[in-house]
């Protein structure tokens, strides 16, 4: 089952189903993140055949509706739980009947207390834990949606407030864990301090949902599952890389926002068009984790046997260009049609990126991760490549400092002196200098010790050039060599 899935049934059967009465009608009320979660995992008819009626954000002003309960699904914060305190405080001009509330994770004693003491009380004829605190993004992915917790992991400015967001994250991932049913032994990267202290966090919340239910982790023939929390420091070098395949570069060189993709449409009345890259989308998902040189074939290839299945005459015809005509041709076709003319543009948009300067740029970035060229042979200078990137001006500041970052972290630092020239070279802004040097709060070695010793490694590296394919797409994957550190650890 995909998480997106479980995370849907439950929605469904703990919170929707469980107070849904034939003939009565209900609204939801939720905060941002069970919002999210929302439009992630169901669909509002979905929704509707059950009984609701409207969903509303409980930190916007909503119109009161007395005759109809409301169910409330909220993390229990205090903004959320004080705003459903508001919403009945007032006996006679309460915003609903009554409320179903159903927490998304473990209440807090003092939230608890102060709800159970508040004139609301007495309104409330629901009131549940249903341990769903992440956001299931993918079928096989989530995150927690908490983007300042990588100040507090590595900040050391940012101590006030740093463990209470990591006991907050560490619920989220019990939740995930008991959503899944699993209880799994928790393994973490020692060399990083701050992970034993986290993994610590993860495992007493795992103990606590574990006390509540002993069933969890169990099942006819189940191994024993392994939670791995490794920080950002176990491979610094992966997201400093032009990553060639599909999902990663779009979202690397294009500007997708919220997962949509806003292109120019040549194929229709409409000029602007706009996609949504989610789950939705089955041609999407199919492509996403392939590389571009793989991609444009694929859709090609998909496109025609597609036409040649409708008996369009223009079957041979699989191009951009073309696509007008077919869509005018089988109009009853134009939703079909459209994702397709979507994923050529975006893989058009990807490769006219990837070919001004990007192919420079991975040539070089690979040489520097490996510490070889394709045909493995060892590179004993490498400045003669980084020169001719740092000192040309049509490339970003933000390209240069990739490339500077793999290369101090290939020497094991370097000296401040040198750092400076690299700096100068590539006319980075002092603004911008600083992602360099804080790269020494992953871990990772910036300014060289004084001793000339070298502690960092990349670890195991599989090359990926031997991959079998046309000679065009076998060029590709030459700049796609380094393997992730995560994908090389014992099981």
């Amino acid at each position: 089952m995909s998480l997106k899935q479980a995370v849907h049934e439950k929605i469904m059967s703990d919170v929707v189903q469980t107070v849904k009465k034939n003939g009565e009608w209900k609204v939801m009320i939720v905060d941002q993140l069970s919002m999210r979660m929302i439009s992630a995992c169901c669909k509002m008819h979905e929704i509707m055949t059950e009984g609701i009626t409207l969903v509303e954000d409980i930190n916007k002003r909503r119109e009161r509706l007395p005759k109809l309960d409301a169910v409330y699904l909220i993390t229990p914060t205090e903004r959320s739980v004080n705003l459903l305190k508001q919403d009945f405080s007032h006996p006679i001009n309460n915003q609903y009947r009554s409320a179903h509330v159903f927490f998304t994770e473990a209440c807090p004693d003092v939230l608890f207390n102060e709800l159970c003491k508040s004139s609301s009380a007495k309104y409330i004829k629901t009131l549940k834990e249903i341990n769903i605190a992440f956001l299931p993004y993918e079928s096989q992915v989530y995150h927690l949606d908490s983007a300042e917790t990588f100040q507090y992991y590595y900040n050391p400015l940012r101590q006030s407030g740093r463990t209470m967001n990591l006991e907050r994250c560490a619920e989220q991932i019990a939740t995930l864990c008991a959503t899944l049913g699993e209880y799994p032994s928790v393994r973490y990267r020692s060399e990083f301090d701050r992970n034993a202290e986290f993994a610590q966090m993860v495992q007493q919340k795992l103990d606590a949902y574990r006390a509540d239910d002993h069933t969890m982790g169990e099942g006819p023939q189940k191994d024993r599952s392994q939670l791995l929390i490794i920080d950002r420091g176990f491979d610094p070098i992966s997201p400093l890389l032009h990553e060639l395949t599909f999902q990663a570069m779009a979202y690397d060189l294009l500007p997708i926002i919220n997962d949509v993709y806003k292109y120019d449409n040549t194929s229709g009345e409409i000029h602007e068009k706009e996609a949504l890259l989610d789950e939705n989308d089955e041609l999407w998902v199919g492509l996403r984790h392939q590389h571009i040189a793989i991609v444009s074939q694929q859709v090609t290839k998909q496109l025609k046997q597609f036409a040649q299945d409708k008996r369009m005459n223009d079957g041979e015809k699989a191009n951009i260009r073309d696509l007008s005509q077919m869509l005018k041709k089988m109009p009853q076709y134009q939703k079909e049609l459209s994702k397709y003319s979507t994923h050529l543009h975006l893989a058009e948009d990807c490769m006219n990126k990837y070919q001004k300067h990007v192919d420079r740029l991975c040539k070089v970035e690979q040489d520097l991760a490996m510490g070889t060229d394709p045909e493995g042979e060892k590179i004993k200078d490498h400045m003669r490549n980084i020169v001719p990137i740092l000192l040309d001006q049509n490339i970003m500041a933000y390209d240069k400092v990739r490339i500077i970052l793999l290369y101090v972290i290939h020497k094991g630092g370097i000296t401040e002196e040198n750092l400076a020239k690299l700096v100068q070279h590539a006319q980075i802004p002092m603004d911008v200098k600083c992602i360099i040097t804080n790269m020494q709060n992953l871990g990772v070695p910036i300014i060289q010790d004084p001793q000339g010793n070298k502690s960092f490694s990349v670890g195991i590296i599989e090359d990926y050039g031997t991959f079998q394919g046309i000679a065009q797409v076998r060029a590709g994957l030459s700049l796609s060599r380094l393997c992730s550190q995560l994908s090389c650890l014992p099981c």
